[in-house]
């Protein structure tokens, strides 16, 4: 079966595998990001691989480890406020690097930086109804904890803050009492 291809074949078919080997993170971490980061993973390949050993090593305990578990946290902390939530994409980040986030908002420019306790961070998309029907980074969740790294609503005077989430658990009942 093998002294069928000659040695052009096999060499072809190992560069191939190199190539796809060495892409295919690139490929994964592509899908799995937000759009303003997604095309670095291709132009840097070498970034994916860190991508990967990351999403691997993800902590059993994690809060939101689904887009859809980020989504619905992200509705319920902006029910009855005028925040339209739209997309939830993920975020990988440097490790103890704080991020910048810019955006314009009406008429100012809002410059934000967290610094987050993982290097996975749920970036939330959504409409503001006081702002405009533009698409804007209306929250950044922690992948880890769940906790709100920002939140849209404190840049904006005169329309409400998205209330705390409400305590769940068995503690929820002692705290209420």
């Amino acid at each position: 079966m093998f002294k069928k291809h000659g040695k052009r074949f096999w060499a072809t078919l190992a560069l191939v595998a190199a190539i796809v080997v060495f892409y295919f993170p690139s490929l994964l971490a592509f899908r799995y990001t937000a759009d303003a980061q997604s095309s670095s993973f291709l132009t840097h390949p070498w970034r994916s691989w860190d991508f990967l050993f990351t999403a691997l090593t993800v902590p059993g305990d994690s809060r939101l480890k689904t887009s859809g578990a980020a989504m619905r946290k992200a509705e319920e902390l902006f029910d009855k406020t005028r925040v339209e939530v739209t997309e939830v994409r993920l975020l990988f980040l440097p490790a103890h690097v704080p991020y910048t986030l810019t955006q314009r908002l009406a008429t100012r420019t809002v410059t934000t930086h967290i610094s987050p306790p993982y290097r996975f961070v749920w970036q939330v998309e959504g409409t503001v109804r006081a702002v405009g029907s533009r698409v804007l980074v209306v929250m950044l969740l922690d992948y880890r904890s769940g906790g709100v790294l920002y939140d849209i609503t404190a840049d904006l005077p005169g329309v409400p803050s998205s209330p705390a989430p409400a305590p769940t658990g068995p503690l929820a009942w002692e705290a209420a009492q």
